[in-house]
């Protein structure tokens, strides 16, 4: 139950991406588990996806107490892709799994360029511990042991017939044993009567093979068993029990149960739950080595398409077993394929290409749906134009997700050249502008977003002023206040295939792409969401539009805007959402809400854990890995305001780089490390937490994009701002609060938080100038601006903004020696800081109250609020300021 729960809570809005990749969660978890056929189609995910998902779920099922075992038998039978999924489980940064994994392979059937060995490797770079255990086979005289029993003869007597068997089958002892039985059924080994033990013919036997061995018992049996034999290993090690009713269902192998009920009496195969399987891969081996290998395409064939037809008559439902009996047809494509069952193979694949693609299983996608369009007609498009059109839009997919753009592109620009209509062409196009977006192409695709809206009778502006900006902003604003959250819970749903709705879903990623290429478009874009909704409907794009909306009033400073309405339009928004399923939109809606709105009025813990759920959502989602970015961008920056532990900020850091670099995302990865700068230098001036990495993306992006020079000016003075304030570098703390306020498109959160620190700062150059309030007369202009903007924050959110107002109170009665308002100012600061959890403000709070009492002679108050001060930070995980802190509680110590 506790795991039931926890899955809940980690997957609830996206719950289906788990699904898809293990089916018996749903058993768990029912009532979450709703996708249908396309919803799980319409979800792109890569290995990476794949891996971060499962990742995820281990966190939550494993522990030290219950850690989960993995084991894997035969890995040098694995793809490179499985190895590469096994390292990602082990190596998750964050640590916080607990996968015991257990693999076996044999030595001799790899070579020394084998994937496993990178796995190995790879390993123990990360620093996973592992131990290497070798199984090798019995030793000579073990074996010389057990064949000296077995034939109840001394063992010098038998020394050279197991040193022959022991070259042969490397002491292993199931081949020993069956090697001594070949041996005897060939008459090599016999018993003789006159001597009264047993004999054997060492120069014969030495020129035996133990595969030929059993190929030669093998083909002593009788011919139905041999072939009973032969479709049992063309399937592999085993064959399930559909496949054994299907066969046994048709005239031409009707016998086929018997045959393998005597195989087992034979020792060839044994019966595991429903499954016949081989007793060993070498019998296997030797089965299949009974069909010629000049045969081996068409009996593979054969046997595919007289279980397709046969499943096909009798109206059967395959299932999963589609996978194995197209496997079989597959071995005859091309030339095997009659003209007749062409079409039929053709759908076959895209069926089980379609079932891959929903369990995101994308390279099986591929390789079916590769079949598929090699078996088209010429004339496919003109003959079977619908079924091209899903073919080679999933196929596109397919290799999107597979990491094959350029293939990708030219089967998405094939549905584009050939689709009869527009309407037909909006899924290739909205899929050619995510990848374009993604592949961080966004010229392209904001000129495919504008294209496609222009033909769906929708006009984006090349360029819009700050007037048109605000006339827009007001038009709607005044809609939706007479919009009651009741009345946009009710408004109609728009069809999911509607040309409205395809026009939301292009605005929406147009939304995307210009909050790095063209921002001034956002209040338009999010504007004209909302005006069609409100006219044809909702649907889940919508919520993204009014969520926008509300975030671009919320980062508005030009204009007279009311956050309370800004706040209200997200809640309704977010409302709004629950009216809809699929978790492809939360990593927009939580980027946009909790990034941008809910800032102003929820605590900003909430906000930085629901970032986190719209990165990790993203991440698993596919394609919505840019949005996930974004989302990434904001939760560092909130967690490191919010004053989460700096240890842990660091921790996640160091993940959201290392999982960026694996997605190749260049934009945020600038951003990302100058966060985990500040975190580190707050630690403890980076002195051993500091980390060598170099963005080199930063200056191509500049170069490349005004837009993105502005916000990471902006991200980087605000990070100087908060490193500087918090080792006491007073002047360039001023500096750099200058440069941040002098931004034309300085956000308003980040206005907020750089008014208070610069306020606070601007108190110390006052006390470093003997008090005489000199400096004040500088800074009071900054003062009364912060103060007069905290205390209008704080009206929305005391939660977020009311402690700050109380220390910026309590400085300035410090400062003007009202001594007795300060101090219940400090104790004001102090609670409330406590209330909201924000520990760095709370330490804060009483290190400046220490400060004060020091200042006014209680130096026994002084000391008490100062090593309060200490524990704060301590638990803040700020070494630096503990060592601080310690340094001024000597100080006084020693002056008193």
């Amino acid at each position: 139950l506790e795991i039931t729960n926890k899955i809940m809570e980690d997957f609830e809005s996206d719950f289906s991406v788990l699904a898809r990749l293990l089916p018996n969660t749903k058993a768990l978890l029912p009532q979450l588990a709703k996708p249908t056929a396309k919803d799980s189609l319409e979800q792109i995910m890569n290995l990476h996806n794949v891996c971060f998902t499962l990742q995820r779920f281990l966190r939550i099922v494993s522990s030290r107490l219950k850690p989960v075992m993995l084991f894997l038998d035969d890995l040098q039978w694995l793809g490179s892709t499985s190895f590469q999924l096994i390292q990602a489980l082990l190596e998750d940064k964050r640590g916080s799994s607990c996968l015991f994994f257990v693999g076996s392979y044999r030595s001799n059937e790899v070579q020394h360029d084998h994937a496993i060995f990178s796995l190995i490797e790879g390993l123990e770079s990360c620093g996973v511990e592992s131990t290497k255990v070798h199984l090798e086979g019995l030793s000579r005289e073990d074996l010389n042991l057990m064949i000296s029993e077995s034939l109840c003869i001394f063992p010098r007597i038998c020394t050279p017939l197991s040193g022959i068997i022991y070259e042969k089958t490397v002491g292993n002892p199931f081949f020993a044993l069956e090697f001594l039985k070949s041996l005897v059924d060939s008459r090599l080994l016999k018993y003789s009567l006159r001597e009264r033990r047993w004999i054997w013919d060492e120069a014969k036997i030495k020129d035996e093979n133990i595969t030929e061995l059993l190929s030669s018992k093998m083909s002593s049996l009788p011919e139905n068993m041999q072939t009973a034999l032969k479709i049992c290993s063309s399937f592999g090690m085993r064959v399930d029990k559909y496949i054994v009713d299907y066969l046994s269902g048709t005239k031409q192998y009707s016998q086929f149960r018997d045959c393998l009920n005597e195989a087992i009496n034979e020792g060839f195969i044994h019966k595991v739950g429903l499954e016949f399987k081989f007793v060993h891969d070498k019998v296997r081996e030797a089965a299949y080595g009974l069909i010629p290998d000049d045969k081996k395409s068409q009996f593979h064939y054969s046997i595919g398409v007289l279980l397709y037809s046969f499943s096909k008559e009798q109206d059967f439902r395959l299932g999963d077993t589609m996978f194995q009996i197209c496997g079989q047809i597959n071995h005859g494509i091309p030339k095997l394929i009659e003209p007749e069952m062409k079409r039929d193979i053709v759908e076959l694949n895209f069926e089980c290409g379609s079932s891959a693609m929903s369990r995101s299983d994308h390279q099986t996608a591929q390789s079916y749906l590769n079949n598929s369009l090699l078996l088209l007609s010429e004339d496919h498009w003109s003959s079977n134009y619908e079924f091209s059109l899903r073919l080679y839009f999933l196929s596109a997919k397919a290799a999107y997700s597979c990491g094959k753009i350029e293939k990708a592109y030219d089967l998405l620009k094939k549905i584009l050249r050939e689709g009869r209509c527009f309407e037909e062409k909006l899924d290739a196009y909205y899929l050619y502008a995510t990848i374009l977006h993604t592949c961080e192409e966004s010229e392209e695709a904001f000129r495919t977003c504008c294209y496609v809206l222009k033909q769906l009778n929708e006009e984006i502006p090349e360029s819009i002023d700050l007037k048109q900006t605000a006339l827009k902003i007001r038009e709607t604003g005044a809609k939706l206040a007479n919009v009651s959250d009741n009345d946009l819970l009710h408004l109609a749903k728009g069809e999911s295939d509607s040309v409205f709705v395809f026009t939301l879903k292009f605005y929406t990623l147009l939304l995307c792409i210009s909050f790095w290429k063209k921002p001034e478009l956002m209040p338009f874009l999010g504007c004209r969401i909302i005006h069609l909704s409100l006219v044809h409907g909702v649907c889940q794009d919508s919520v993204f539009g009014f969520i926008l909306y509300a975030s671009v009033l919320c980062q508005q400073n030009k204009f007279d805007i009311d956050i309370q309405e800004a706040c209200r339009v997200g809640r309704m928004a977010m409302s709004l959402l629950k009216s809809f399923d699929s978790a492809k939109i939360i990593p927009k809606v939580n980027f946009a809400y909790y990034g941008f709105v809910a800032l102003h009025n929820l605590p900003l813990q909430i906000c930085s854990s629901n970032l986190r759920k719209g990165f990790e959502v993203g991440i698993s989602g596919g394609e919505s890995v840019t949005i996930a970015s974004y989302n990434s961008m904001h939760l560092l920056r909130i967690a490191l305001l919010a004053g989460e532990n700096l240890l842990s900020n660091l921790k996640e850091a160091d993940y959201h780089i290392e999982i960026m670099t694996r997605f190749r995302n260049k934009l945020v990865m600038p951003y990302l490390q100058a966060y985990r700068d500040t975190i580190s230098t707050l630690i403890d001036r980076g002195e051993s937490t500091s980390a060598k990495v170099i963005c080199t993306e930063v200056e191509e992006a500049m170069a490349s994009s005004a837009v993105y020079a502005t916000r990471h000016k902006e991200t980087v003075y605000l990070n100087k701002l908060l490193q500087s304030f918090w080792l006491g570098y007073s002047q360039r703390c001023h500096h750099y609060a200058k440069k941040s306020l002098e931004m034309k498109l300085l956000g308003r959160h980040n206005k907020l938080m750089i008014l208070w620190y610069a306020a606070l700062n601007s108190f110390r150059g006052i006390k470093n100038s003997n008090g005489n309030g000199s400096q004040f007369v500088k800074v009071r202009p900054l003062y009364k601006e912060a103060m007069s903007a905290l205390r209008s924050a704080a009206e929305l959110s005391p939660w977020n903004f009311r402690n700050k107002v109380h220390l910026l109170e309590a400085e300035l009665y410090s400062f003007e020696r009202k001594n007795h308002q300060a101090k219940s100012a400090y104790s004001a600061a102090i609670t409330s800081s406590s209330c909201s959890r924000y520990i760095h403000e709370q330490g804060l709070a009483c290190e400046l109250a220490g400060l004060h009492y020091k200042k006014i002679g209680e130096l026994e108050t002084a000391i008490e609020l100062l090593q309060k001060a200490k524990d704060c930070y301590k638990q803040w995980g700020s070494q630096l300021k503990v060592e601080s802190i310690t340094q001024q509680m000597d100080r006084i110590s020693s002056s008193a």
